[in-house]
């Protein structure tokens, strides 16, 4: 059976007509993501969690011929314009079109949007007024790494959640460490070619991060001194997926969560310091000369 983010998350007798992902644009994220929207358009008779893929929409699916599904990428600008949820380049077919329709193949019809951040103003205008009057039976899965940039008056009509990629195959046997530790450390190094002594050091150096980041322990001074060294990039990894984690609780108004540092900080907050740490890890990934510590001291008196 195929293990999926969603079948732990989403009751599949009452799926939100939107979400967004919130996630890194992973591989492994649309893996996921297409699982579950394979799931929602196969046809059988069947009471898995996982598709049959034998059925007509399983099979037009994997080919991506499926007429009941459309997938919306930036254009060669990096953009999504309004043209492209009018008109499907490849297909001939808009999003409107598709969710005004009866399906062809399957019992549903689906909408894939990819980097929603990218999302011209426009776009999110013509968008809003989809979301505002949902078609039976239609789905829209918008994912974005970036939601800070869609208007809040999308967000407000969204379900959210932040996914971490399944590396569940890639992990050691003996590692018996939590599933978003994996997810962060890939972000830097190919987890398969680690030792388990390597990867327990990440675990310490997590759970040490971590620790900082709690609502009762937090010290600027001492995030400061200790976050200041070689592995600075993996900290502000965990940090990010704490923001990403706290935005989506906002959103979905989750009552009982962690209480980290990040808890104090209403949701425009949230979000500008999240493209403050982005801006950050930019430079650094750029290899711009800057004074690390001071970049951190100013992150940090966003909270």
């Amino acid at each position: 059976m195929e293990n999926n983010f969603f079948d732990l998350k989403i009751n599949p007798e009452n799926i939100p007509h939107a979400l967004l992902i919130i996630s890194e644009d992973w591989k492994e994220t649309h893996n996921q993501v297409n699982l579950f929207i394979k799931k929602i358009l196969c046809i059988a008779d069947n009471e898995s969690k996982s598709s049959c893929n034998k059925c007509k929409a399983c099979l037009t699916f994997d080919v991506k011929s499926n007429p009941d599904f459309i997938e919306i990428k930036p254009d060669d600008k990096g953009k999504i314009g309004i043209g492209a949820l009018r008109s499907d380049a490849d297909t001939s077919r808009g999003l409107v079109n598709l969710l005004n329709q009866t399906a062809l193949v399957s019992d549903a019809k689906i909408i894939k949007i990819c980097k929603a951040e990218t999302l011209t103003e426009e776009a999110q205008n013509h968008l809003l007024k989809i979301l505002e009057e949902p078609s039976k039976n239609s789905y829209i899965l918008m994912l974005s790494s970036r939601p800070y940039k869609l208007k809040k008056t999308i967000l407000s009509r969204l379900t959210s959640f932040s996914i971490l990629p399944n590396f569940l195959n890639d992990r050691p046997n003996k590692s018996n460490i939590d599933e978003s530790i994996f997810h962060i450390i890939s972000k830097e190094k190919d987890i398969a070619e680690l030792t388990e002594e390597e990867i327990t050091s990440y675990a310490s150096l997590f759970e040490e991060t971590e620790d900082s980041l709690d609502f009762y322990n937090y010290s600027k001074m001492r995030i400061l001194d200790t976050w200041n060294d070689e592995n600075l990039v993996f900290r502000l990894n965990i940090l990010k997926n704490n923001v990403f984690d706290e935005i989506s609780n906002n959103l979905n108004d989750v009552k009982i969560k962690k209480r980290t540092i990040l808890s104090s900080l209403e949701q425009d907050g949230l979000f500008n310091f999240l493209e403050e740490l982005i801006s950050f890890q930019a430079l650094m990934a750029n290899k711009v000369a800057i004074n690390k510590k001071i970049q951190l001291d100013s992150l940090f008196d966003l909270i």
